[in-house]
């Protein structure tokens, strides 16, 4: 029973760290966002610690250079723990909407990683995904990139 059990668990680890959080997060998804500063992968924030997202949709070897001619909706920032690849969809313990209204000419945003983040099985799966739409291109496709993952510490 034991024996099982470590075998479940090591391959739950390995799901969860072979998450690819560059690929679609859904239909018409592309990471053709570049963030050049925010948080680096695999560090470690704090809780209520404020972080300057820098970013801008130059073309990438990721994303198809067509989608640059139309303009990006207000841009979102979202925290998802623990991110896991279902078929199409994305599934995760946890979602939370730090801010949105972000316009794609500012470049860059600071956000607040918020205190009173709800209790997670692993504190160190987190995800930052900036997003934004191009609802005048055909097919409306999103836009991200995600950085992680992260640990988030309680303050």
């Amino acid at each position: 029973m034991k024996f099982t059990a470590a075998i479940v668990a090591s391959l739950v680890g390995t799901s969860t760290a072979l998450f690819d959080k560059n690929l679609p997060w859904g239909k018409r998804d592309y990471a053709c966002v570049n963030v050049y500063q925010g948080i680096p992968d695999n560090s470690t924030v704090s809780a209520g610690q404020t972080v300057r997202v820098n970013f801008d949709r130059k073309p990438t070897g990721r994303c198809p250079d067509p989608l640059t001619q139309y303009p990006g909706d207000d841009y979102s920032v979202w925290l998802y723990n623990s991110p896991v690849r279902k078929l199409d969809a994305i599934s995760f313990d946890q979602s939370i909407k730090i801010t949105d209204g972000i316009k794609e000419k500012a470049g860059g945003v600071d956000i607040t990683i918020p205190k009173d983040l709800p209790q997670v099985k692993d504190g160190s799966l987190w995800y930052l995904r900036v997003g934004t739409s191009l609802s005048t291109a055909p097919q409306m496709p999103s836009l991200f990139n995600a950085a992680g993952p992260f640990t988030v510490i309680r303050a």
